[in-house]
């Protein structure tokens, strides 16, 4: 995949923009390197909960994208309503296996379990109960 870095972050709207195009045109899948560093960027909030939504419209996602959904989902110095994002992301990717009678492949398996620890944890009653609602 080649990165086309959306250009400036501080033009956040033309980059919200670009996500959309890219999702009304099906292309998401070509640019998953794109949202995987808006993931990482922690200077834009907006653009990385875009990134989070994009997730769930992708075909097949890159490992890297989901274990990062996952690291955001986890970490509990984060806001909460990022990472009840990143638990919907990660549910998109564990609710499009569509053969439930083969065994999961490991990212899928990996993708469960974080969810799983995410559940058994004492945290923020919001994220359990997101978790909840959207894994149901």
């Amino acid at each position: 995949m080649k990165r086309n870095r959306l250009g400036n972050l501080e033009q956040w709207g033309d980059v919200l923009e670009q996500l959309k195009e890219w999702k009304r045109t099906r292309e998401l899948d070509n640019h998953q390197d794109d949202l995987l560093w808006l993931l990482r960027s922690r200077d834009n909030w907006r653009l990385r909960e875009a990134a989070l939504e994009m997730v769930g419209f992708l075909n097949r996602p890159t490992p890297e994208l989901v274990r990062e959904a996952c690291a955001i989902m986890m970490n509990a110095r984060l806001y909460h309503e990022v990472r009840v994002l990143a638990a919907k992301a990660v549910s998109e990717h564990l609710s499009s296996d569509r053969h439930p009678h083969v065994p999961a492949d490991p990212l899928t398996a990996e993708a469960r379990q974080c969810m799983n620890t995410l559940l058994k944890s004492t945290g923020r009653p919001v994220v359990h109960l997101a978790l909840r609602r959207i894994s149901s």
